[in-house]
């Protein structure tokens, strides 16, 4: 990179065989009226003092050369040099003297005087801005005023006018004023002239000296590092980014980005490091910018499926989607990436990929009525596939595999039981988990062929859920009326569905059932209240006990028809409640918050923990480090930021100056990671497990 000083007329607008480019992906021209005005004013008084005024930065690279026209794109500065090319068209425009017209339009053009080089309509022109901004300024420039946008959105026109008023108040402000004297103050601009070279990082320089003061966004700045420097940019922009960003939204660009790194990496990424981990995904994978910008779109394509469904596939396949982002299940795409390139390549069919999204559905489901944590959703899920189809075997039983490995695992993650999901149905208290217990009320009312339509209806309590409940409703309930509404308000055996939202509120039981009655088909959910004269304890119970049959019918747990073995008798999994069954033993992986790691070494196994929570969250390691803090009953410290403080220090990452101290038993291992579960208020028995087996087996 070099930096000087350049003037913006004679440097850049007046050399031949040039045109600077505004990336396809950079904001559309965009300069108000008040900017117009101030740069105008800026030129008459450089004019008038005779004097250069400096306009700022202008950032630019070489894109090609092609037929003997040289491409640049601009990097910074694209605004200013719009604005002037604009300004000198207008100048032509109000020129009197055919002499000085002729002069300044040929600032506009490239020439070929001798017909030599073959110059088309795309190269003519000096500035070719994005692609809505270039229709509109060849209109301008080819004189075709009346045919340009004059909405609102038609910047270029009206900032075009706006000049033409301003020349015209200028000339006829003084007899003596020339179109001259404007061009001569345009001549008296300069600026940081900033060329990139090829070493350059024309991204990370962008990213410095971006002028609108907006942080970049993650999907931002991937754009601009696949497209920035690449001289087919507009090609690639529109066969693969511009669907991309039509396909997601604005809010889904992010998550989906942080998704598709997740699923590349090795470990998980952070929003403040996702942008450099992409860029080491580029160079370790050695894409080109279109090969990246293909994967892109190719998993672009999938997570809107995921997020939106997709006509193409089965009603099951879409009604399945919709429940796993009803709930939530978000965490789930990071596997559904691999299932559904296995799926697209001919590996599962339609039927297949039905029953996987199901399962999927049904783990969900038990899983919060449960209320098992989903601090381990996301490591199991990044693992899974290749967990599970370890074995390449594995593939001919497809949802077999799948189903196998959930119901062998031995962690909290395992699908919870039958007689489990049943009693956290009729217990539990299920309206406080309000998407979950509408969802599986709709489900339960739709289970037939005439679906109703629920998304105007609400939850609504048989039992009312005000404190003071009337004579009549404590009478009902009996003299443990105070007990029966503690214990059953807000489980399943007292729920249903309305729409009449408050309106039913404390009424009696007989006025609620005949409003029930009257409310928008509901026939399933309301089959066991309408003959009943009584809602008590006996009545809530029996009607929990149906419908929790009838949630378990739809969100099934069966055996597989090809079961696959993934246990090696030969390891034994166990916790860090006792450090000592470590010793004499050899261990193969360990699982932190469900995700599973390969490790040859009780030495590896500490250190690659203590790497995954320090990425969860760095500062109680930090702390730990900064204060040199020992552990109870240990001597010395365990991490450090001075390596001479500890006995085998060891970089914890490598773009760190933190140490941990190394050289333990098996023993003071699993009593250093136990130690380090508890700073960071993990469960020791549920959030961590390491397989081992012993060294003589």
């Amino acid at each position: 990179m070099k930096i000087d000083s350049g003037r913006m007329l004679n440097d850049y607008i007046q050399p031949n065989k040039k045109q600077y480019c505004i990336p396809v992906f950079q904001r559309d021209y965009a300069w108000t009226h008040e900017q117009c005005e101030k740069l105008f004013e800026d030129i008459v008084l450089s004019f008038q003092k005779d004097r250069l005024h400096f306009c700022g930065s202008f950032v630019y690279a070489p894109l090609k050369s092609k037929n003997h026209i040289d491409y640049f794109i601009i990097i910074d500065g694209q605004q200013r040099f719009t604005t002037l090319y604009i300004l000198l068209k207008a100048l032509a425009d109000c020129a009197q003297d055919e002499s000085e017209k002729d002069a300044l339009e040929k600032y506009l053009f490239n020439e070929d005087r001798f017909n030599r080089y073959g110059i088309d309509e795309k190269s003519k022109l000096k500035l070719k801005p994005v692609k809505t901004d270039n229709d509109q300024l060849r209109l301008l420039m080819s004189g075709k005023i009346d045919s340009m946008d004059k909405s609102k959105n038609g910047v270029i026109y009206h900032n075009y006018m706006l000049f033409k008023e301003l020349i015209s108040a200028f000339l006829n402000e003084d007899p003596d004023h020339t179109v001259m004297m404007i061009h001569d103050g345009i001549d008296n601009l300069i600026c940081a002239d900033i060329r990139l070279d090829q070493d350059d990082d024309a991204q990370e320089i962008f990213e410095r000296i971006n002028s609108t003061g907006i942080t970049l966004g993650l999907p931002d700045l991937i754009r601009n590092y696949v497209l920035m420097t690449d001289d087919d940019q507009e090609r690639l922009y529109e066969d693969y980014w511009l669907i991309t960003q039509e396909l997601l939204s604005k809010d889904r660009l992010e998550s989906f980005f942080l998704d598709f790194l997740n699923m590349k990496l090795d470990g998980f990424t952070k929003e403040s490091n996702a942008y450099a981990d992409f860029k080491q995904i580029y160079r370790d994978g050695q894409y080109t910018n279109e090969s990246m910008l293909r994967e892109i779109l190719h998993y672009a394509k999938q997570y809107h499926t995921f997020c939106c469904g997709n006509d193409a596939l089965s009603s099951e396949i879409n009604m399945a989607l919709s429940g796993l982002r009803r709930l939530k299940q978000t965490t789930v795409y990071l596997f559904l990436f691999h299932v559904f390139d296995d799926f697209e390549a001919g590996v599962i069919d339609q039927r297949e990929l039905g029953k996987i999204l199901n399962l999927l559905l049904s783990y969900s489901v038990r899983r919060l009525i449960c209320e098992i944590g989903s601090n381990s959703l996301r490591g199991l899920y990044k693992t899974l596939y290749s967990r599970v189809f370890i074995r390449g075997e594995n593939k001919d039983h497809y949802y077999d595999a799948i189903l196998s490995f959930l119901l062998q695992l031995t962690s909290k993650d395992v699908i919870p039981s039958d007689a489990d999901f049943m009693l956290a149905l009729k217990e539990r208290n299920l309206y406080r988990k309000n998407a979950l217990c509408k969802y599986l009320l709709t489900r339960i009312e739709n289970q037939g062929k005439e679906h109703v339509i629920t998304d105007n209806l609400t939850i609504e309590h048989i039992m009312p859920q005000n404190k003071n409940l009337s004579t009549a409703w404590k009478k009902m309930l009996g003299e443990d009326w105070e007990t029966v509404r503690d214990r059953y308000l807000h489980t399943l055996g007292n729920l249903t569905l309305t729409g009449y939202n408050s309106e039913l509120g404390d009424k009696p039981f007989q006025e609620k059932k005949e409003m029930l009655a009257d409310t928008t088909h509901i026939v399933v959910l309301y089959s066991d209240v309408k003959d009943k004269d009584l809602w008590n304890a006996a009545a809530i119970e029996s009607r929990a006990e149906r419908l929790a049959s009838l949630i378990k019918e739809l969100f099934p747990i069966d055996q597989p028809e090809t079961k696959i073995e993934f246990k090696d008798p030969r390891y034994t999994l166990y916790t860090v409640a006792d450090p000592h069954k470590a010793t004499h033993k050899y261990v193969n992986y360990y699982e932190l918050l469900g995700e599973k790691v390969n490790v040859d070494s009780f030495a590896l196994m500490v250190r690659s923990v203590a790497r995954k929570l320090y990425d969860l969250d760095s500062r109680i390691i930090d702390q730990m480090a900064s204060t040199q803090e020992v552990f109870p009953s240990w001597i010395n410290p365990v991490f450090s930021y001075d390596a001479t403080a500890l006995r085998n220090p060891v970089k914890l990452k490598k773009d760190t100056n933190l140490y941990i101290n190394t050289g333990y038993s098996a023993y003071d291992c699993i009593c250093f990671i136990r130690e380090l579960l508890k700073k960071y208020e993990l469960d020791l028995e549920e959030d961590f497990a390491y397989s081992a087996r012993p060294s003589a087996g």
